[in-house]
């Protein structure tokens, strides 16, 4: 899984943010699942009109800014290498496919996405219920989050003395919070920084469609 977590946010995003956290010519790429990308514009969507309420044990609906789908990451390297503009999206793996995702919101209308760009929206669903056990309960929250002040507030203030000590994984929690919220202050990219590193096969998010 190194080589899907490298590429997660490109060249520029890993010299920002470590380890935390891709439109093609005209050809098909190798290993692409077709059926995935559409050929007309965007796929519909419900509409989605109030904002979600992260509950633990609830999934949350999320909307991915899709690029592409491939049954293999090294055709997904390929793809997202070709196009500059794709050098922050992310891969994520979801039962054996390799998406490409550029952005992730809670509602259809957080995302913008273009047929002749090669992009659109997939409705993709989040559980982050397991995640307490592996001392990232907050999770949930942050991904349902729509202020970006509130996030911040997750990280500990370094002068101040903590009376309870935090354990390794949530420190890695934090600092994976640090790190996006330094990279931008966009929510949607913020989003899938950490969904995209949690989801991976030893973590604990949960992604269906």
């Amino acid at each position: 899984m190194a080589m899907v977590h490298g590429v997660i946010v490109g060249v520029t995003a890993v010299a920002v943010i470590g380890l935390l956290f891709v439109v093609t010519n005209g050809k098909d790429p190798v290993g692409a699942i077709k059926e995935d990308i559409p050929t007309s514009g965007p796929a519909p969507v419900d509409k989605t009109t109030t904002d979600p309420v992260a509950k633990a044990d609830e999934s949350l609906q999320l909307f991915a800014k899709q690029h592409g789908a491939f049954s293999t990451v090294e055709a997904a390297e390929t793809f997202q290498a070709e196009d500059p503009t794709l050098a922050k999206a992310a891969i994520v793996m979801v039962d054996k496919t390799y998406f490409i995702w550029s952005e992730v919101g809670l509602n259809e209308g957080d995302i913008e996405v273009s047929a002749e760009k090669g992009s659109f929206r997939k409705v993709l669903n989040a559980n982050a219920s397991s995640c307490a056990a592996d001392g990232v309960g907050k999770l949930q929250q942050v991904l349902a989050e729509t202020d970006i002040a509130k996030i911040k507030k997750l990280i500990p203030d370094k002068k101040a003395e903590s009376k309870e000590k935090s354990s390794a994984k949530q420190k890695e929690f934090e600092k994976h919070i640090t790190a996006a919220t330094a990279f931008t202050d966009d929510l949607e990219v913020i989003r899938l920084l950490l969904l995209s590193h949690y989801a991976q096969p030893d973590k604990c998010v949960k992604i269906t469609f």
